[in-house]
């Protein structure tokens, strides 16, 4: 039996709420008919909420509230949308063979994470509401310039999170059609909200972004400016990008364009020269940051409440909750580096003997690509270090498990693996409770340029979506695409290499890059080996048109395992069943024995495959919690 777990915190249709309203609304029917007695003093002591909202201290403190709702896993669902495409696989899967509802496509409306997140973004439309609807009485009172330049900003924000939350909703249930929210529902009858049209619910929501692009600071970095106690505060520059990507995501490119190149060209945000710099806590708020979530463990986390300081999406990514699909896994093997980038060479990289001791050094070319080391671990990796390790060696420290079957590759997004030495892992202890300090990013420029390309593309603009594509696969020392002497190619030195061949392979023969093919690429290799665990990966598959045969293609596939032997590049034991190839095929790295039973637990989206029904599966269901509170949960408003 199916256990139904539902958020008790969400003051929007929420059981427990509705069942403390009802008997309220039921006794206040009732006194009306009394004489006015006790019942109509008001105690002295009691905070209200009339008596709450008198300043902007108080809006900004329940602007506060509203940004703590974004920091609910269930909000990006980083987890359950990766699974749910062809990111990521779940590690219960490929360990136990455990049926996973997101990733084997078997959810429902009564299934926690489509509860938990209907409730997490109406929890948020509902606290920006409550800054909304008090602002305007408070505003009347204000008395100089400042407080009322304090007073918008605060509005602004209010209404561009709202917006968020919109867009999320929008972009995530019922083919978009949502209720709208305008202010807090105050009667029973104000909680029956009709459902409005998936085109309303844009209307709504782009109006509250288009307000915060016009009244809140660009950057983060102009926030800063004004205190460092404002850096995390939603900018004009995300509202921006939300707005492009709304238009995206309907394939209204037109529009879709004009808003990207905006961030592009008027916000002044540029490539960090490291892709690790946006996903292991070294450098958080960076140039390339457009929308970023800020966590700490500075403070205590136990004394916070329901203010969620911190994430444990760092622990759940190094546990192997959820791993590369073996999709995925073979394009990070496949990335092409570029062996005229000196970035490419690993100086001084050690020599090992037969019983794994360091005899020596070498320069050499690396064995995978910087953008692979940046975002995924795999056994045979020498060049990309774990935890101070190289990734064979990685698990001999003590209670640090290392690459095995049900471990076979790790994602490296939101992990210290760059900042934590001695192969000791993430940091386990009692204190921090697996929680983490490393921020999540929510928009950067790199996604900005993919998705500027992509519009680049159907405009038919070749040179331009390839000048963009290139940017980001240059800042990972890849080989470009195209040719040197195109007029978007923006690197022409002896230490880049540009190749007018789509697939970079030879032995079959030119395939020269052209609109049609580059868009495979974009959608189907860039875009999933830069924004792995970035962006919402579900809404591109959708509007693509191709989302159910995709998942077949996937599931067509079949992999083999294969153990990585004993000093391959230190002195670990054998790794078992921790390397997979595709069916029939050997490694190329190392000489290894092979598990060739095409075992089903790494072979992608079988289930889901056949279980894809777009009615079903495009977007989740309205939650049974709502099914069951609102009695017009099925009437279009509009």
């Amino acid at each position: 039996m199916k256990m139904k777990y539902i958020k008790t915190t969400n003051l929007y249709i929420n059981t427990k709420f509705m069942c403390k309203v009802l008997p309220i609304i039921l006794l206040v029917l009732f006194c009306q008919s009394c004489e006015k007695d006790f019942l109509d003093q008001t105690n002295p002591n009691a905070l209200t909420t009339k008596s709450f909202w008198q300043n902007n201290g108080d809006l900004n403190a329940g602007l506060i509230s509203v940004y703590s709702v974004l920091k609910d896993n269930d909000v990006l669902g980083i987890q359950s949308e990766s699974i749910r495409t062809d990111i990521a696989a779940p590690g219960n899967f490929r360990n136990n063979g455990q049926i996973i509802p997101m990733y084997h496509l078997g959810f429902d409306l009564s299934t926690p994470y489509v509860e938990d997140k209907w409730s997490a973004l109406y929890l948020g439309v509902f606290r920006a509401n409550q800054v909304i609807e008090n602002y305007e009485p408070i505003s009347a009172t204000y008395i100089n310039e400042a407080s009322r330049e304090e007073g918008l900003r605060i509005l602004a924000q209010a209404r561009a999170l709202r917006g968020y939350f919109y867009f999320m909703l929008n972009n995530s249930f019922n083919n978009g059609s949502v209720p709208i929210l305008k202010s807090i529902p105050k009667t029973f009858a104000e909680f029956q909200q009709a459902f409005s049209t998936s085109q309303k619910v844009k209307e709504f929501y782009r109006e509250d972004l288009k307000f915060g692009l016009e009244n809140l600071p660009k950057t983060y970095s102009e926030w800063l400016d004004e205190g460092k106690s404002n850096l995390g505060r939603i900018t004009a520059g995300a509202c921006e990008a939300l707005l492009g990507k709304s238009y995206l995501y309907e394939n209204d490119f037109s529009n879709a364009e004009i808003h990207f190149k905006n961030v592009i060209d008027n916000y002044n945000y540029k490539l960090v020269d490291d892709m690790a710099k946006c996903f292991t806590g070294i450098d958080e708020f960076n140039s390339e940051s457009i929308f970023e979530l800020n966590f700490t463990t500075a403070l205590n986390l136990e004394a916070n409440g329901e203010e969620k300081l911190s994430q444990d999406i760092t622990h759940m990514v190094y546990n192997g909750t959820i791993q590369p699909s073996s999709h995925l896994v073979m394009k990070y093997q496949a990335d092409k580096l570029d062996e005229n980038d000196p970035a490419n060479m690993n100086l001084g990289a050690n020599v090992y003997d037969s019983q794994g001791e360091i005899i020596g050094t070498e320069d050499r070319l690396r064995t995978y690509s910087l953008r692979m080391g940046n975002c995924m671990g795999q056994v045979d990796d020498p060049d990309s270090p774990m935890y101070g390790e190289t990734c064979g060696e990685f698990g001999n420290f003590s209670n640090v498990a290392p690459f095995a079957r049900n471990r076979i590759t790790l994602f490296k997004k939101y992990l210290h693996w760059n900042t934590i030495g001695g192969g000791a892992g993430e940091d386990r202890g009692s204190e921090l409770n697996n929680k983490s300090d490393i921020n999540i990013m929510v928009l950067r420029l790199a996604d900005i340029y993919l998705s500027y390309a992509e519009c680049m593309l159907v405009k038919g603009d070749l040179s331009e979506a390839l000048r963009y594509i290139n940017r980001v696969r240059k800042r990972s020392h890849l080989v470009l695409l195209g040719k040197a002497s195109d007029p978007g190619a923006e690197f022409n030195n002896l230490q880049t290499t540009y190749v007018d061949d789509i697939d970079f392979d030879i032995s079959n023969g030119d395939q020269e890059v052209n609109t049609e093919n580059l868009m495979t690429h974009l959608r189907f290799t860039e875009i999933p080996l830069e924004l792995c665990l970035e962006g919402d990966r579900n809404a591109d598959l959708r509007r693509w048109g191709i989302y159910k045969e995709y998942l077949q293609e996937l599931a067509s596939v079949k992999y083999d395992y294969w153990h990585y032997p004993k000093n391959g590049n230190g002195k670990h034991g054998d790794r078992y069943k921790c390397f997979i190839t595709f069916s029939g095929d050997s490694p190329t790295t190392y000489t290894g024995t092979g598990s060739f039973s095409e075992p089903p637990e790494i072979q992608d989206k079988f289930t889901a495959a056949n279980e894809f029904d777009p009615n079903f599966h495009n977007y989740l269901p309205i939650p049974q919690l709502e099914i069951t509170t609102n009695l017009n949960w099925d009437v279009i408003a509009d």
